[in-house]
């Protein structure tokens, strides 16, 4: 069962009243983000509130918007910005994205989707809406991004594998095309489940790169996931 508090090295993420837990997609996703140069950021769908501070621990000068749309994980999100060391340049929002307007487009958008559309979803309303599609689908949050995205600005999200396409093709209808892509492998002998994608207007030579997370079973981490997260885990 999930612990009620999740501790990293710089602040702590209470997490008894949200419908997701901090999970190894969100930190290592938040982890993998290139963050420089992004002066406003928005993390949608922030839940417990994890990635929008990784995103403030990672660069020190950014304001982060973080949006939720489920009112006791937004609390709790607020709670958890509110005590972290970077209180002023983190703000929580209830709301839907979807229905979200902007005075100043974002730099960087950041995003852990829900995106198990086809599968059974979970008998529990909020952990639906968070985890299975139940009300973000992949055309509206690309509609939402195209919406507030400045024009050299970057998208970053982890879809499962076996939706990539599906994404890639939602991207293109709005000229975002990828830059950056890594497929994650959690133990080294099983394939890839996961990718990170970061994608812009201007798109390129696209950088690709793999990421196993344990090299034989749980605990066993990796140099390089372990090297990727050093900074944020506690024991790494």
């Amino acid at each position: 069962m999930p612990k009620p508090e999740f501790r990293f090295k710089r602040f702590t993420i209470r997490q008894d009243r949200c419908a997701l837990k901090v999970g190894t997609d969100g930190v290592l996703f938040g982890a993998w983000v290139n963050y420089t140069d992004a002066q406003r950021i928005l993390d949608i769908g922030t839940g417990t509130g994890v990635l929008a501070l990784i995103a403030a621990q990672r660069n020190d000068t950014a304001w982060i918007d973080a949006v939720e749309i489920d009112d006791a994980s937004a609390e709790q999100a607020t709670e958890n910005a509110a005590a972290s060391p970077w209180p002023d340049r983190v703000r929580v929002h209830r709301m839907d994205v979807r229905r979200m307007t902007a005075t100043e487009p974002y730099d960087l958008i950041i995003c852990n989707p829900p995106y198990y559309a086809g599968y059974s979803t979970s008998p529990d309303e909020r952990i639906g809406l968070a985890k299975h599609s139940g009300e973000l689908l992949f055309p509206e949050l690309i509609d939402a991004v195209d919406r507030l995205l400045a024009p050299e600005g970057k998208l970053a999200v982890i879809v499962p594998l076996n939706r990539e396409m599906e994404f890639l093709m939602e991207a293109r209808r709005v000229a975002l095309l990828p830059l950056r892509r890594c497929s994650v492998r959690y133990v080294a002998h099983r394939p890839p489940k996961r990718v990170l994608l970061e994608l812009s207007r201007s798109g390129g030579a696209v950088e690709e790169a793999t990421l196993t997370v344990e090299a034989t079973g749980p605990f066993d981490y990796t140099p390089e996931y372990r090297a990727l997260i050093s900074d944020l885990m506690l024991n790494f």
